[in-house]
């Protein structure tokens, strides 16, 4: 290969992440691109030279490291952040937020595709999040919206993030849960709607919060809705939580209960095939819904504090 094609960007893109996303090893890169092992060694400084590989150090503890580590060893995750425990909920959100801002950095090459969903963990850490610069982003709602959650619904955390990472919005203002199935299936076939969730299966990232039962079920509703009988069958069907609105077990299997079939929300099954789902959560409490969603291979990226950390490590 001569020297002109080798100066090119694309063939200096491709080897950087044949070698730091792939793990390839330089004399594996050299055998595929039919280069000499110098030549890519060259090229792999000449891309942070040139600034189109940076190499950050984590601003972060051995202890938190090492969770990171075992966590990420334990249960085959791709990556995992842990941050310091605080007395303050801000700063854990904070420090969560620069934790996915610079994984979104690390992962975003071209344009790109991000779905969202809800709850007040994913609101707290949005607004603290960073641009992407020089790239092409869409944000897309992942769920209907629960109308006792405000200004943590998904519509308006699809549009917030499109605007913090100067991107594009896509949001429905559909209902999170109707009266019956029918409803919902309707309005699944609206032209409109029906178009959304096709584009839903072709998201590169995910953004996810891990919810309890009484956060998007609550006992006092202003709505119409009662949610007693609702919650009643999902504890007999042993619920620990719910993911995009969608209640799983210990396990991460879906519980399939009525409320299930009145609820609209991106199928959860297809979180397994983006390539990367971030879940945020902080807290021991957590625990449960958070081992269920990484059962259920729902999630393959954590963005969490120490103490849901440690939680997670316990036998």
């Amino acid at each position: 290969m001569n020297a002109s094609i080798t100066d090119k960007l694309d063939t200096k893109v491709q080897i950087a992440t044949l070698y730091y996303r792939q793990n390839l090893s330089q004399q594996e890169i050299a055998q595929q691109m039919k280069l000499s092992r110098p030549t890519v060694s060259r090229i792999l400084k000449s891309c942070i030279d040139e600034g189109i590989v940076t190499i950050q150090i984590k601003n972060t503890s051995t202890y938190q490291y090492e969770l990171e580590k075992k966590l990420e060893k334990k249960y085959g995750l791709k990556h995992v952040s842990v941050v310091s425990n605080n007395d303050k909920t801000e700063r854990i959100l904070q420090a969560i937020a620069a934790s996915v801002s610079g994984y979104l950095k690390e992962i975003t090459t071209g344009n790109v595709s991000i779905g969202i969903s809800a709850g007040t963990t994913i609101a707290g850490v949005i607004y603290h999040l960073q641009p992407i610069d020089s790239h092409n982003v869409d944000v897309y709602q992942m769920m209907g919206d629960a109308s006792h959650q405000t200004s943590n619904c998904s519509s308006f955390l699809t549009i917030d993030l499109a605007k913090i990472l100067r991107g594009v919005p896509h949001a429905m203002h559909v209902p999170l849960l109707v009266h019956t199935k029918v409803l919902r299936d309707l309005l699944l076939e609206e032209p409109l709607n029906k178009r959304h969730f096709q584009k839903l299966k072709n998201l590169d990232i995910a953004i996810v919060g891990l919810g309890h039962i009484n956060s998007l079920l609550p006992d006092i509703s202003d709505t119409w809705y009662n949610f007693t009988e609702d919650k009643e069958e999902l504890w007999q069907k042993g619920v620990v939580g719910d993911i995009c609105g969608v209640f799983i077990d210990q396990d991460g299997n879906i519980c399939r209960a009525d409320i299930y079939d009145r609820t609209i929300t991106m199928d959860i099954e297809q979180l397994r095939e983006i390539p990367d789902c971030i879940a945020m959560a902080f807290g021991r409490n957590k625990k449960q819904i958070a081992k269920a969603a990484i059962k259920g291979r729902y999630v393959n990226v954590l963005m969490i504090d120490e103490e849901l950390a440690c939680a997670l490590l316990e036998e």
